[in-house]
């Protein structure tokens, strides 16, 4: 069974609950991206509190990826055994119930070991984001699908900067943390309730987007055989590392080069995570209708041009003004985030792709973990924010290098196992 052997009414029906499974993903993508972030969105506050100097307080934001990278390698082949319900539960509960914890931290070795286990069961809620979509949609749809979902990661970002910033000057971060505590348990009881494995787990039995063949079990390792894993996983850290550099220094050296009032903070990221918003939405699109290796080297040259530009914020002094269109372009850097993940399930089987997806997030996870602590870790020594953001522009330019010369197309026939497009 297929789509077009489905009846009008039977298409209509699936529709809806292709609109409702999309905003339930894209909520659970904006839990996860918010407990993520919100450090880095009070990081000062935090700081203060805790006692945190620079490169404690980046080591505190970047080591959430040393076990979300670690859950990657470990959820990516359990989750082929799991459906997308079970491995979204799992992620958002035993998230929910970590930020409950980090609530009440006291020191920092307190606030790292919450930190590592809550980037543990965030993992899972992403490759139960990818399954739900690989349920739900047909290829030809997933980039601008996947890269609403991505936006939606953005738009947490957002939200801890706009929403976090005023909350916690109000009644303090650990309500700011309480807050996303109790919405992350939410939404696991929703999850748990709502989410359906495709058309199939709606009453529609056999059903199939493409016409692949039948696979009982492809090994694991040929998802290694191909560049593909590594030109994703490599999109994925050029785009992690502006993201994470970004989220979590911006605003400081703007504060402290720039002299901006702190009071600004919350508008300066609120445009940085709209501005990712923007253009993820925009670039999913242009995914689906352009190569989707050209948008990730694009993507790529576009990180290297953003970290250029904030690398001038702290040498020459700028109006505010200035700094606000900053904060506005700084979302280029994102702009193929979508077609990395629609890549991946171009190239891989369905029962592959999912782990192809985890495999590569490693990639990016690990640079989410060095950005924030190298760049502190540069701020704490004479170079300063000038230093931190020339690293930032100098890997960028890496990334790219070498994405120029592996994410080359090459014209051959996927294998029988893969279905064209």
């Amino acid at each position: 069974m297929n789509w077009e052997s489905l009846s009008a009414p039977d298409q209509a029906r699936v529709k809806r609950w292709q609109i409702g499974m999309l905003v339930l993903a894209i909520v659970c993508e904006i839990f996860l991206a918010a407990d993520w972030y919100a450090f880095a969105a009070v990081i000062s506050f935090v700081s203060q509190d805790l006692g945190l100097d620079p490169q404690q307080a980046g080591l505190a934001q970047g080591i959430f990826a040393l076990t979300y990278g670690l859950g990657m390698v470990l959820w990516s082949p359990v989750s082929r055994n799991m459906s997308a319900r079970t491995m979204l539960l799992i992620g958002l509960a035993g998230t929910g119930f970590g930020m409950v914890l980090q609530v009440f931290v006291q020191n920092y070795t307190q606030l790292l070991l919450l930190r590592l286990a809550i980037g543990f069961f965030d993992a899972a809620i992403f490759i139960g984001n990818m399954k739900l979509i690989f349920d739900w949609f047909p290829q030809r749809r997933r980039g601008s699908v996947i890269g609403m979902i991505l936006a939606a990661y953005s738009l947490a970002i957002t939200l801890d900067f706009a929403l976090g910033i005023p909350l916690t000057i109000a009644v303090g971060w650990r309500t700011f943390f309480a807050v996303l505590a109790v919405g992350t348990l939410i939404v696991a009881v929703i999850d748990a309730v709502a989410v359906r494995a495709g058309p199939a787990g709606i009453g529609y039995a056999g059903f199939k987007w493409e016409d692949e063949p039948d696979v009982a079990h492809l090994p694991l390792r040929d998802i290694f055989k191909s560049k593909w894993v590594i030109v994703g996983g490599l999109g994925i850290a050029a785009c992690t590392f502006a993201i994470a550099g970004t989220a979590t220094w911006v605003v400081p050296s703007f504060i402290a080069i720039q002299n901006m009032p702190v009071e600004s903070a919350a508008l300066i990221g609120t445009l940085m995570g709209l501005s990712q918003v923007v253009f993820l939405i925009i670039g999913g699109y242009m995914a689906d209708s352009m190569g989707k290796a050209f948008m990730i080297k694009l993507t790529a040259f576009l990180a290297l041009l953003v970290a250029v530009m904030f690398v001038s914020s702290t040498i020459y002094p700028l109006p505010f003004g200035m700094l606000v269109l900053y904060a506005a372009l700084s979302g280029l850097a994102v702009l193929g985030g979508g077609a990395i993940f629609a890549l991946l399930s171009d190239k891989y089987h369905d029962s592959l792709a999912p782990a192809a997806v985890g495999y590569a997030e490693v990639f990016g996870l690990l640079s989410s973990f060095v950005a924030p602590w190298l760049m502190g870790a540069i701020i704490n020594t004479s170079s300063g924010f000038t230093g931190a953001f020339v690293a930032f522009a100098v890997i960028e330019g890496l990334f790219f290098v070498v994405l120029v010369f592996l994410a080359r197309e090459t014209i051959a026939h996927r294998p029988a196992a893969q279905p064209a497009e």
